[in-house]
């Protein structure tokens, strides 16, 4: 029986060429997507479950309140974990982890490399996390100061193929590290990557042992590394918190009540890190909404293909009538009916499947651009993944088969074979809707598309209050070459290539310091948290930030360097001060006794600018004065000589750091990886658009050529009596058109209140314009009409002799 359904199922599809590719093609690019977004699926739901503990490991936060204002934080104080350890039996382990900067140098011989993930990190980490070993042991490779761990990838670029084990390296000042073990490269799928590791007894030996490993409550208020904690089978960090009160009166308190400031520990478990996490000095986490976005969209995207098939079926219904009668007086049932005409449809799927397969294997390398992945072919050929592909492929086979096998099998053989049957009708409620439906999706992609986009635009091009272009910003590390910069300042400021610069902690985009300190409030001093920079002479000027009242810091004012501050607009309002700033007090570096490293008075207001992404609102800033060079090194080149300017910083450079790379960034890019997600979200969007209009058309075809073909007659007689070519296709286009309308009505609020609430992630957003919508519908339309147009008119100009000898 199965032989026999898959034979008539080939001789079906042979006889319809045309349709059976449109429906093999509308499944398999839908089936394509949906394979693609599994594997992103996959790849999104497994970060970190490749540590053998992963379900026992927390990673913990912070949560800090001062004077009624909450900063959370991703990283936590160094005393911590080790008292949390001391404390609750619970806790078998702890790591602390942290990074000395973005731009660490380490060299080997004559060679010099400027590393990213470079981190220090406690002996303990093997403990916890679960990591392979290709030389050295874990027992001992990161518990002696200077010795350093490294991953295979950055032992092949120090050593090549020499033993890296005992080999020294010196770090950017100059401190020498030995190599006491090489672990394999991390998995792509870990929040927390890196490629080397130092020893955290180093730091230890810096600052003192007895110091590092303190437990005083002052150092619970000074947050730096990451914090792991590793639980006993069937331990929570709910149960420890429900005996957190004793471990807060012993260690926060005493400063807490000091300054009038709370501190509660947060967590989240390891795996749950990647998508759940949204907090201050964070590493890069992915995005829960993402999951839910690409599972939609290739949800519609199936779905639309489907209704392609079902569509087809129903209206080619009258071709396969006469088929089904025959078959029903020659004694077949009707499950045997079904039956065929389902193996129709999962043969249809099957080979659709397998289009589907090659096509997601060629546009992988597209796809891990677009989602900002590094997925493998390996990965797409996995078992699971080719099940799981198989199974949906079957589901969609059968959904897209059962209406038509129901449908087509219950005709009676009598009025089918007197020619009786007027299957799929122009009025047929069922069809109407599933094109209503594409139309729907349709119209809300390309809306959302046309408002992410222009989000994406407005975050770009929005005035943040200062100049972005032609900056060019340095990050230093290199303590030899901090102490040089006044005189390569002042060798490049010789140059007209070079139009300013300046020294920073902090440059926008790149805000990291937030601290305690005391505001004048009605003759008396309160704690607030503040973010805070400091900067030098030309910060102001070189940036271009403008000053709503007061003055910047002045070198000819000796006093400005520990007595004065600068503050934003928002800053004096949160205040209360409003415009009766100046001269306010603010008291910066709170020491235990409760004196202040800087009594300062406030010398000027900024107007506010855009510090941080769009995303935020702007915050309350302090700017300090700093009188030497601190962590960024910002500077302004001539627009017109970008390519002059940057061979003269890096000749420059080599005369001032020699050996050291020169590693710089355009602030315009610091800026725009802020928005890399809504970056890839707007390409996420156009593809998806234009795939879902793609098979929407590909429906529209199929669909058309079937209704003008049943009415070919109908146009003939029209025309022997004086219908002309417009008015018959206004008759084609009217029912598409009403279907259109219908469905941009629908479709509008939808697509409304899901934007919205999309904006409403956004501090500052663009709006959704009726311009956006219009013209969304202006493209479906076009589309529409390209697409209906070629059957219409051929059948309106047609001659109608033949159209009333048509069957």
């Amino acid at each position: 029986m199965l032989a026999n359904n898959l034979k008539y199922a080939l001789r079906a599809l042979s006889r319809n060429k045309f349709h059976a590719l449109l429906n093999i093609m509308g499944l398999a690019i839908g089936l394509a997507c949906t394979i693609l977004i599994l594997l992103y699926l996959s790849d999104e739901l497994s970060f970190d479950k490749h540590h053998e503990n992963y379900s026992r490991i927390y990673r913990l936060e912070s949560d800090f309140n001062i004077s009624g204002r909450h900063d959370k934080f991703a990283i936590t104080s160094f005393p911590i974990g080790p008292a949390l350890k001391l404390e609750y039996p619970e806790v078998i382990e702890y790591v602390r982890m942290f990074s000395p900067g973005d731009n660490f140098i380490i060299k080997y011989e004559e060679n010099s490399f400027s590393e990213k993930d470079i981190y220090f990190a406690d002996s303990t980490i093997f403990n916890v996390f679960t990591h392979a070993f290709i030389s050295g042991s874990p027992q001992n490779a990161l518990t002696e100061p200077n010795s350093m761990v490294l991953t295979a990838s950055l032992a092949k670029k120090l050593f090549g193929d020499e033993e890296a084990i005992n080999k020294m390296v010196q770090s950017q000042d100059n401190q020498s590290f030995r190599v006491t073990a090489v672990i394999e490269d991390l998995p792509a799928n870990s929040h927390l990557r890196f490629i080397g590791l130092l020893s955290m007894a180093t730091v230890a030996k810096t600052v003192g042992f007895e110091q590092f490993n303190s437990l005083d409550p002052i150092g619970f208020w000074n947050v730096n590394p990451f914090t792991y904690l590793l639980l006993t089978e069937g331990a929570t960090m709910e149960g420890i918190y429900e005996k957190y009160e004793p471990f807060n009166e012993k260690y926060i308190e005493p400063i807490g009540n000091q300054i009038n400031a709370t501190f509660a520990p947060m967590w989240t478990r390891l795996d749950e890190i990647h998508l759940g996490s949204q907090l201050e000095a964070d590493l890069p986490t992915g995005n829960r909404a993402y999951i839910y976005i690409f599972s939609s969209l290739a949800l519609f995207i199936l779905l639309l293909a489907i209704i392609n098939y079902m569509n087809m079926a129903t209206a080619r219904s009258e071709k396969r009538a006469r088929e089904t009668g025959i078959r029903k007086v020659a004694g077949a049932y009707r499950v045997q009916l079904v039956m065929q005409f389902l193996s129709e449809s999962v043969m249809v799927a099957i080979f659709a499947m397998l289009i589907a397969i090659t096509l997601a294997a060629i546009l992988l390398p597209y796809f891990n651009i677009l989602a900002g992945k590094m997925l493998l072919l390996p990965q797409l050929f996995s078992a699971n993944l080719l099940t799981v592909t198989f199974i949906i492929t079957l589901i969609a086979g059968l959904l897209a088969g059962v209406y038509p096998a129901f449908y087509l099998s219950s005709f009676k053989p009598v009025t089918v074979l007197k020619g009786s049957v007027q299957a799929g009708r122009n009025k047929g409620t069922l069809r109407k809707l599933l094109v209503t439906f594409q139309f729907i999706i349709s119209i809300v992609m390309i809306i959302a598309t046309l408002v992410v986009t222009e989000q994406l635009k407005y975050l770009q091009n929005k005035d943040l209050g200062y100049d972005k272009n032609n900056i060019v910003v340095i990050e230093l590390q290199d303590t030899a070459f901090i102490r040089k910069v006044p005189s390569f300042r002042d060798e490049l400021l010789h140059h007209p290539e070079i139009v300013a610069m300046a020294t920073s902690t902090s440059v926008p985009g790149d805000i990291r310091s937030i601290q305690v300190m005391r505001a004048e409030q009605e003759e008396q001093m309160v704690e607030y948290t503040f973010n805070l920079f400091l900067a030098d002479y030309d910060f102001m000027s070189m940036y271009g930030l403008a000053l709503k009242e007061g003055r910047w810091f002045d070198r000819e004012m000796g006093t400005d360097l520990n007595e004065a501050v600068v503050i934003n607009e928002t800053a004096a309002r949160r205040m209360g001060w409003g415009d009766d700033a100046l001269g306010k007090k603010i008291d910066f570096g709170i020491q235990l006794d409760g004196t202040a490293n800087r009594n300062t008075k406030v010398i000027g207001v900024l107007k506010d600018f855009h510090f941080t992404s769009l995303h935020n609102d702007i915050e309350p800033i302090t700017i300090f004065l700093s009188d030497r060079p601190r962590r960024f090194l910002s500077i302004r080149i001539a627009e017109d000589r970008q390519q002059q300017a940057i061979a003269l910083i890096s000749e420059k450079w080599m005369d001032y750091a020699v050996n050291h790379p020169l590693k710089y960034e355009f602030l315009e890019e610091i800026l725009n990886e802020s928005y890399s997600a809504e970056a890839s979200t707007s390409r996420v969007f156009t593809t998806f658009s234009v795939l879902s209009v793609f098979i929407a058309l590909m429906g529209l075809l199929g669909l058309s050529s079937y209704l003008t073909e049943r009415r070919t007659k109908e146009i003939g007689i029209r025309k022997v009596h004086g219908a002309t070519v417009p008015a018959i296709l206004t008759l084609l286009y009217r029912e598409f058109a009403l279907l259109l309308a219908i469905a941009f009505v629908v479709a509008t609020p939808v697509a409304w209140w899901l934007l919205t609430r999309w904006l409403q992630d956004f501090a500052f957003h663009t709006s959704i314009k009726a311009a956006s919508v219009l013209l969304a519908a202006l493209i479906t339309i076009a589309v529409t009409w390209f697409t209906v147009s070629y059957h219409s008119y051929k059948a309106a100009v047609s001659n109608p002799v033949d159209a009333i000898k048509y069957e």
